[in-house]
């Protein structure tokens, strides 16, 4: 090899002096390894052609060895070369992982291990060592020498940075206050100047995903990249959180956001996003401004939200159209629910992704950036004549305060004559501008923000070329960087608190903070914290919390939570959902949820059975959707609509949609439905005796039709008659229903349903039971129609238990929440706080796709049990993620049974005089002693230790063998 003449067969003119030879000098090789190694991580790694034959025959094999023996010895030893040491913290001695170690006059930096090693390979000479980490002072060692043979050692002790905090806004502790502007430091003193980006020019999507992994990677204790979803032509909604506690919302704490790159064509605000990126990890612990700002607010900044448009712009367009529209060829902006306008273009991937987001997380203040002006356009963007004309928010005084505190930042924008050569007669005072006062825009995003989250955004409009030249961003950057910042800090303007209950201190969600005369209300979040942002003044603030929400004619819709443990997330715990009295006509739903909530409670800690399904499950009963509806309906009016809908007229089953405009509606969406927590839903209706599983409106297909017709199934076939399929109901006797179920769209086709919503967006499978041929049957029927559906609601309780229970978590044992799990290619759900998951499953085999960001989709199967839960442990290899490459994926199914989940139980109701006070309206609860269920209920030991309802319900009248899921037939 030394001589450099290896005269193979068809080469044997090639020679390499020394026998060595630089890669591409040699040819040209992409994606190799050792390019890899030494770009992405620590390792020096050169590749080795150790014979001309590829195959050599056994015979060669020993000689092979007498040739290499020496030079791998050798190579092993030089690893001890160079400069090796630690990096300590100077406070606590710890080691730190992740610091920089740099060399002067060499552009490759390594990285120290877990325990704040580092080993930089050098040759012999003088060297200047440089260590930076993000939260400490960097510390610089000259003069090193470097010798031959062993590595010179040099440690590094770095000392801690020291930064004072944002003053926190004004605290809300009474219903008046007065709020101030906090001083938050600005940019940094005269001695000190922050790290400007270095990283101008055009990202298409491979470089913006490689940019963004390779942030993520580098600054992980203050980064977290996510994904929204998937644009039309499957490329990911990159989202790059940065906070001092990535991956989780601090009580009290601020969450802002800035989405660019909306209009595909117009690219300034995805390379301003990068830019910002790049800023504030590089300076955060060194600059003041930037590390307070990191400190106390959540930020998330989306460079793209409509990658495909981009792939399709060119640069240098002006005031094109080529890449603005998604790939459907639908403007984003123009593509979310309007106030004044119904939106009949179908509401686009992107744009469902994005609103999920923003119901998902507490935002306070946001950003759309665009292109094409120079300009902060503030809400409203349309008004109801569709006119350009100024269309004021009730928050008008404060969107005006932000806006000027971006426009200020930009001299240029501040003159507000942006675009002279191509718009000379625009001017816009201040550089602001109210959106439907420029021109009317219905279906914007901004306004949809405002209207429906407590996020207050304005639409920025960055320059008046929409793709400029690359050799133009870096001006672009130093027009907007401080006006990026500063719009920043405005989240902290305004009024925050907690809304707490006054009994036990903990924080209420969802508690409405009300200021007197500007009718926009806000809510708390999930520990009851809250932000308001206001202009300087004094109000009077208003916190109230009632319900889930209010009807048209402002009656309570309460929702009543069964739990041990109410108000305390316990993800690992199933969650059942039951409704009644969508249509306020038919109250029989009502009732029935009544006496259970009743007899739940009344039972607890007294009936073993019963103890354990309320101390492992979390049942949450809605009694009635409709009470306005309900109020106007009469008793025994088994078959009139009076009531039927809300008091705007409108059949709330046909409400359920992005654009839901009903406020009760509204308040099961956004409460409950979203949440994507329940396991299962049961909608309890009147007007005929079945069971109905989605779809209510017709579609080809039905996914998972075998598990929804499994539930509904279960539910007939205990209850007394309904499993016979002939409801015998007025009217309709001649009907035949085969097992008492049926699909919705075969029975009542419609659009708009709840349980369809349920399962296209809460990812929960949910059935609708008519419980009762009459919509209003009279008080003296109550009793004889709970006797029916009481077992048939417990054996939903029961298999609440069953299907997959699983975790997901990466080798460390650490839980991975919001990966997605796709069944049978079909149903998906994300995986909750702790990396749990629950999917119920009609029994046989299953298919499970297990996705992760930055993970390899794995495959594997389950198989569903009929009497108990299977348990899937997904355990993602953490060790073989280098920036973004696929990680093993390792699905371990643990035991084809979770032994005694369930209730081998009978369930027997003798209801032996059920004795009823009338309320005026003859119509009420049902109410029994709990005494009586002491008689009824009795608990038969089955002698074993299974965990979860391991005792049976049994009925006097049927056989001990004869268990909760017995046949019907």
């Amino acid at each position: 090899m030394k001589t450099g003449e290896p005269h193979c067969p068809g080469d044997e003119d090639e020679t390499f002096k020394d026998g060595i030879t630089n890669g591409a000098h040699w040819y040209d090789v992409e994606g190799g390894m050792q390019d890899y190694n030494y770009v992405w991580a620590n390792c020096f790694e050169i590749t080795l052609e150790l014979s001309c034959c590829k195959y050599p025959p056994a015979s060669q094999l020993q000689q092979e060895w007498e040739n290499n023996r020496e030079s791998l010895i050798t190579l092993i030893e030089k690893v001890h070369i160079g400069v090796k040491g630690f990096v300590k913290d100077s406070v606590t001695g710890s080691g730190l992982e992740n610091a920089t170690v740099s060399v002067a006059g060499i552009n490759h930096n390594i990285t120290t291990g877990r325990f704040g090693d580092f080993h930089r390979l050098l040759v012999p000479g003088t060297y200047n060592l440089t260590v930076v980490l993000t939260g400490y002072m960097p510390l610089t060692v000259y003069n090193i020498v470097v010798k031959e043979g062993p590595a010179t050692q040099v440690d590094f002790s770095l000392r801690p940075t020291v930064t004072s905090l944002i003053p926190d806004t004004t605290e809300a502790v009474a219903t008046a206050s007065t709020v101030a502007i906090p001083n938050i430091p600005s940019e940094t003193s005269s001695s000190y100047q922050p790290i400007q980006p270095k990283d101008f020019h055009h990202h298409h999507f491979p470089d913006m995903e490689i940019f963004l992994r390779r942030f993520a990677n580098e600054y992980s204790n203050i980064t977290r990249l996510y994904s929204l979803g998937k644009s039309v032509e499957s490329r990911e909604l990159y989202v790059m959180e940065i906070s001092d506690n990535p991956g989780v919302h601090e009580p009290g704490e601020p969450e802002f956001k800035y989405i660019g790159n909306m209009h595909g064509n117009e690219v300034v605000g995805r390379e301003l996003l990068l830019n910002l990126i790049e800023y504030l990890c590089k300076n955060f612990g060194t600059d003041t401004e930037v590390t307070d700002l990191v400190r106390s607010t959540r930020i998330h900044l989306m460079p793209s939200m409509n990658p495909d448009g981009y792939e399709k712009s060119q640069e240098g367009d002006s005031i094109g159209v080529t890449g603005r529209n998604n790939s459907n060829n639908f403007d984003l902006n123009r593509n979310f629910p309007d106030q004044f306008v119904q939106i009949t273009d179908p509401t686009q991937p992107e744009t469902i992704a994005v609103m999920s987001w923003m119901k998902a997380y507490p935002f306070v203040l946001s950003a759309n950036l665009h292109g094409g002006s120079l300009v902060v356009n503030y809400p409203f963007d349309d008004d109801e004549q569709g006119l350009a004309t100024y269309s004021k928010s009730p928050d008008d005084a404060v969107f005006q305060q932000i806006a000027l505190s971006y426009s200020k930042e930009n001299s240029q924008m501040y003159q507000g004559r942006p675009c002279k050569n191509m718009y000379p007669n625009e001017y816009f005072p201040h550089g602001i501008t109210n959106g439907a006062s420029w021109y009317n825009v219905p279906g914007g995003m901004q306004d949809w923000n405002y209207l429906q989250t407590n996020c207050f955004e304005v639409t920025i409009e960055l320059g008046c070329v929409k793709y400029p030249l690359e050799k133009d961003l870096p001006k672009f950057w130093e027009q907007n960087r401080r006006s990026l910042i500063q719009f920043m800090k405005q989240v902290h303007q305004g009024v925050k608190g907690f809304v707490l209950d006054a009994t036990d201190g903990r924080g209420i969600l969802n508690a409405t903070i009300s200021v007197a005369e500007i009718n926009h209300p806000v809510t708390t979040y999930k520990t009851g914290d809250y932000w308001r942002l206001l202009v300087p003044g004094t109000y009077k603030i208003t916190a109230s919390a009632r319900g889930l929400g209010q009807s048209a004619e402002y009656r309570h819709i309460w929702s009543l939570e069964i739990s041990n443990k109410p108000n305390i997330s316990e993800p690992e715990e199933p969650k059942i959902r039951f409704v009644a009295g969508i249509h306020g006509n038919a109250p029989v739903g009502t009732e029935l949820l009544l006496a259970l909530a009743e007899f739940l409670c009344l039972n607890y800690k007294k009936n073993p059975a019963v103890t354990q399904l309320v101390d492992r499950t979390r049942i949450v009963i809605v009694p009635s959707l409709n009470p306005d509806g309900r109020e106007r309906a009469q008793e025994k009016d088994c078959t009139s609509k009076t009531g039927q809908t809300n008091a705007h007229g409108k059949d709330l089953d046909t409400d359920f949609t992005s654009n839901a405009s009903q406020p009760e509606t509204k308040a099961i969406i956004e409460n409950l439905i979203q949440k994507q927590d329940f396991s299962l839903s049961v909608a309890l209706d009147g007007g005929s005796v079945l069971v109905t599983y989605p779809y209510d409106k017709p579609v080809q297909t039905v996914e998972n039709k075998e598990t929804l017709k499994h539930l509904a199934s279960l539910y007939a076939n205990n209850h007394p008659s309904m499993h016979m399929g002939q409801p015998s109901c007025p009217n309709k006797s001649d009907e035949n229903i085969p097992g008492g179920v049926m699909r919705g769209a075969e029975w009542h086709s419609h659009l708009g349903s709840m349980k369809d919503y349920s399962v296209t967006y809460g990812h929960c499978p949910e059935i609708t039971v008519y419980t009762s041929c009459c919509y209003f049957p009279g008080a003296a029927q109550l009793p004889s129609l709970w006797a029916e559906n009481k077992r048939s609601l417990l054996s939903m309780l029961v298999e609440v238990h069953k299907g997959v229970h699983g975790l997901v978590k990466d080798k460390t044992g650490k839980p991975i929440s919001k990966a997605v799990i796709v069944l049978n290619e079909g149903i998906k759900v994300h995986t909750k706080e702790g990396g749990y998951f629950h999917i119920l499953l009609a029994p046989g085999v299953h298919n499970i796709n297990a996705i992760a960001d930055g993970y390899q989709q794995q495959h594997s199967q389950v198989f569903v049990h009929h009497d108990a839960a299977s348990s899937v442990v997904i355990v993602f290899d953490a060790d073989n993620r280098i920036f973004g490459l696929p990680r093993e994926l390792v699905v371990t199914v643990s035991g084809a049974t979770m032994s005694a989940l369930i209730l081998t139980a009978c369930i027997i109701w003798c209801i032996c005089s059920i004795k009823s006070n009338r309320h005026k309206d003859g119509f009420h609860r049902l109410r029994q002693h709990h005494d009586e269920y002491e008689d009824e209920i009795r608990m038969m030991s089955t002698g074993s230790k299974k965990s979860l309802l391991s005792h049976e319900f049994q009925d006097e009248t049927d056989t001990e063998e004869e268990t909760l899921y017995s046949s019907k037939h």
